[in-house]
């Protein structure tokens, strides 16, 4: 008895003892029932080993959650946004308080450059008053092909009321078709440029006195006379079928000069100008004419030559003709040189020539000199009575046009015999 006593007093101290080394047993709340009687009858799970001092203190350290951790970068990323979002605040107000100055500025400058701009369209449109703007007179023309060309040459209406009448008296390529020869008849936009290019090149104006070498129907005389408005315009033709047409242009151009009353300057036909039937060669110079014009792509070579020994004896100035220097000075030797150059075209024909205009290069010497002179100028005698013509009052020239067109073109047909041949005989044979 008393031994059991002593061995349960010792059980229990060994009890006590093992609590006061042992932690404290925590129960999962949600442990099962056979754990817990497991552990009343004695047979729970195994005593852990000691730990040491650092693992307690490393079991000790609290880690926070994920929660936690999310939590707070949140907010340090809300503050970052929040500073950013001061920061370009302010540089947002320090960018609009520029541009608004900036635009101010601008605003200002621009005022001032409309007033000024506004000041110089006041100033343009005072001087676009005083400016009269003219429209040219030749529209666009369709070309080859589609294409529009603009016709820049200015043709006067005088100029255009002479080439009507021609046009209708004998046609636009000359001859009326009927046999007569047709050589040599540019358009009327060719020859307004050759007259151009002289007025540039050779100072062809009023006071000019102009011949046409082979005049044929007489289109570049009656032009000239026309625009610039030559003092003398002369043309001469041997072939008379060619002379007569001409005359009868002359003809009803000075019927046309007569019926005007009042014209203005550049409408206004003029009529000094005249035609001959003749042979150049009859003539010795080139005097009284300042230009000299000739037609020459059918000039035979000794027409050349004796050409060339009047223009080198004579004191005109300038010539315009269709041949080149090669033939002209290299081979006819004319004292001449070459002052420009510009193709021409034809009625009737795509055929093309290039018009040259020359200048004298050496004068004449005494000896050799003009001894006649008409109006005080040198002058050969064969143009002395047409210069006098050509200075004639508008009645009188054309009452000698109109002779000379009843004696040579309106000449009597012969009438038809409708009588038979004895009837006609019986009455001879009374007779």
């Amino acid at each position: 008895m008393t031994a059991e006593i002593v061995s349960v007093i010792r059980g229990s101290s060994n009890i006590e003892a093992d609590k006061e080394n042992k932690p404290p047993m925590s129960i999962a709340p949600n442990s099962p029932k056979k754990g817990l009687q497991a552990q009343a009858k004695g047979k729970g799970p195994k005593t852990p080993p000691r730990q040491s001092t650092s693992n307690r203190r490393k079991s000790n350290i609290i880690t926070p959650s994920n929660s936690v951790l999310n939590a707070s970068e949140k907010k340090r990323n809300d503050d970052d946004q929040v500073r950013g979002s001061e920061a370009r605040r302010s540089l947002n107000l320090v960018s609009r308080s520029e541009s608004e100055s900036t635009e101010t500025t601008q605003s200002t400058v621009e005022s001032t450059s409309l007033s000024v701009v506004v000041e110089d369209l006041k100033e343009v449109t005072e001087d676009l008053k005083e400016i009269t703007i003219s429209k040219p007179e030749t529209p666009k023309k369709k070309g080859a092909f589609g294409r529009t060309a603009t016709n820049t040459i200015s043709i006067n209406p005088n100029v255009r009321k002479v080439y009507h009448l021609v046009n209708k008296q004998t046609g636009s390529v000359g001859g009326n078709g009927h046999g007569g020869a047709i050589y040599g008849e540019l358009t009327i936009g060719s020859m307004q440029k050759m007259v151009e290019l002289m007025k540039e090149h050779t100072g062809l104006n009023s006071e000019s006195r102009f011949i046409d070498v082979g005049c044929g129907l007489g289109k570049p005389s009656i032009h000239v006379a026309q625009d610039p408005g030559v003092a003398f315009s002369y043309g001469i033709e041997m072939e008379k079928v060619r002379w007569v047409l001409g005359i009868a242009n002359m003809h009803q151009i000075l019927r046309a000069a007569k019926k005007e009353e009042v014209a203005p300057p550049k409408s206004a036909i003029a009529h000094k100008c005249y035609l001959s039937h003749g042979d150049m060669t009859d003539a010795d110079y080139f005097d009284p004419f300042t230009h000299v014009y000739m037609f020459d792509i059918g000039f035979p070579p000794v027409l050349f030559a004796k050409l060339s020994d009047m223009w080198n004896r004579s004191k005109s100035e300038f010539m315009i003709c269709y041949h080149g220097p090669r033939l002209m000075i290299d081979r006819y030797e004319f004292n001449l040189e070459l002052l420009h150059q510009a193709p021409t075209s034809m009625h009737g024909s795509s055929e093309g020539h290039m018009g040259y205009i020359y200048r004298r290069t050496e004068s004449s010497e005494k000896e050799e000199l003009c001894a006649n002179k008409h109006y005080g100028e040198r002058c050969d005698p064969l143009f002395e009575e047409a210069w006098t013509r050509a200075n004639d009052d508008l009645d009188v020239l054309s009452e000698h046009i109109s002779e000379l067109v009843e004696l040579h073109l309106n000449t009597g047909r012969s009438t038809r015999r409708t009588r038979s041949k004895p009837k006609r005989l019986a009455d001879e044979y009374e007779a």
